[in-house]
């Protein structure tokens, strides 16, 4: 009894200490021996180590015995052998431009009905990426497109209908948007962008996606993109770098907007909360939110999802843990927990990554983060994109738009 009441004391101390609900304290795992699970996490979102270290504190509190072991791989998108495709675990989050290549290199285990079920509705597109004939093998975690974060102020900003439209809005406003455009990833990923949107679907723009023959619309619409932001920015590698380096700037007014991801806009926010004199940088009630047009044929985006996906060697107590950890992660309790501040946080800031759960966004909770609905509506028209190889592609891709856009330092 004594051993039981200790743990259930330091269940609630842990549960208090981050803000979490009283679903924490309910068992996750069926087997209470010592006995480890390793996940492989997607490193690139805010705050990661606080993030991994609230998803080892609830999910060992209800498990006894366990040793959850997150590891997240700062080399996740490599092409190489220290990418994620070169992981070890039992349960991986699996960015979906890897989904073709983990389906063939690694056979995962499909999740039982009880997983599929217990994770709720999904956003549509994100299930179908995880999908492949007609079976679902990936439980979508996050989603993510590039928006186009806004001074509110400024209308005419949300109203751009493509690159053009885009190039004169920003000339009349005097000051252009911040975009991050080097990097191998980033830069590959942006021109897949333009071509989704040029030529509507996923199908479409794979056809034109070639290393060897670069699309000429969408090498012109980058350096369109280029031209707009203000001196300095988009292709420096240092700011690169940097986490969130653009959404902390435009905070400060570096640029009239920003194109990033839901996620950073927490950049944005955290800095006024936390290096800026009040008023002086913009606030939540400051912002608005479009997609960012990529071509002239209107906004399609490219859709990324997140999405957990097992180990084919799990079996018995192993099996059941790496279920009950991704029926944890997909609980709407702990999205709450992962995406919205704890009380008495120092800068009461939102993670605002997007869940791929659809039933998040119509949370009680989920209204204190009020671009959360704005987020959820746009990027429902946005185009999931795979292939086998499409990492690699993507990267020799960007290696030849270095060579024909203006140089980064």
């Amino acid at each position: 009894m004594r051993a039981q009441t200790l743990f259930l004391l330091v269940t609630f101390l842990l549960t208090t200490a981050s803000g979490l609900t009283a679903r924490a304290q309910e068992r996750f795992c069926p087997d209470g021996n010592a006995r480890i699970l390793r996940v492989e996490m997607y490193p690139f979102v805010p705050n990661a180590d606080e993030i991994a270290l609230k998803i080892k504190e609830l999910f060992e509190a209800g498990c006894p015995g366990l040793d959850l072991q997150i590891r997240m791989n700062a080399n996740y998108y490599s092409t190489g052998d220290g990418g994620i495709l070169a992981a070890d675990a039992d349960v991986y989050e699996v960015d979906s431009v890897f989904f073709d290549d983990f389906l063939k290199r690694r056979s995962p285990k499909l999740p039982s009905q009880s997983v599929l079920e217990t994770a709720g509705a999904v956003v549509p597109f994100a299930k179908d990426i995880a999908t492949s004939g007609g079976a679902q093998f990936g439980i979508p975690h996050w989603i993510c497109t590039e928006f186009l974060i806004y001074k509110k102020a400024l209308s005419q900003i949300g109203a751009i209908k493509g690159p053009a439209d885009a190039a004169r809005v920003f000339a009349e406003l005097g000051k252009g948007p911040l975009m991050d455009l080097i990097g191998p990833t980033t830069l590959g990923e942006l021109y897949l962008s333009v071509l989704v949107a040029r030529y509507g679907s996923a199908g479409g723009a794979l056809k034109h996606l070639d290393p060897d023959h670069l699309d000429d619309y969408a090498v012109a619409v980058l350096r369109n993109f280029i031209s707009m932001e203000p001196p300095g920015f988009g292709r420096d590698r240092d700011y690169h770098r940097r986490d969130g380096f653009y959404a902390r700037q435009f905070a400060r007014g570096g640029g009239s907007a920003f194109v990033g991801y839901s996620e950073d806009t927490y950049y944005t926010l955290n800095e006024t909360a936390q290096s800026c004199l009040k008023g002086q940088c913009l606030g939540e009630d400051d912002l608005d939110v479009a997609l960012w047009p990529f071509a002239d044929e209107g906004a399609k985006p490219v859709a990324w999802v997140d999405m957990y996906m097992m180990d084919s060697r799990l079996t018995d107590a192993k099996l059941r843990d790496a279920e009950a950890y991704i029926k944890f992660m997909m609980s709407v309790s702990t999205y709450e927990t992962l995406i919205l501040p704890s009380d008495g946080a120092p800068d009461g800031v939102p993670k605002y990554l997007l869940p791929a759960r659809d039933d998040v966004y119509s949370d009680g909770k989920m209204a204190s983060a009020p671009l959360y609905p704005k987020f959820r509506s746009l990027i429902g028209s946005a185009i999931p994109v795979t292939e086998e190889g499409l990492n690699d592609k993507l990267h020799k891709t960007a290696e030849a738009l270095e060579k024909v856009l203006p140089a980064g330092h």
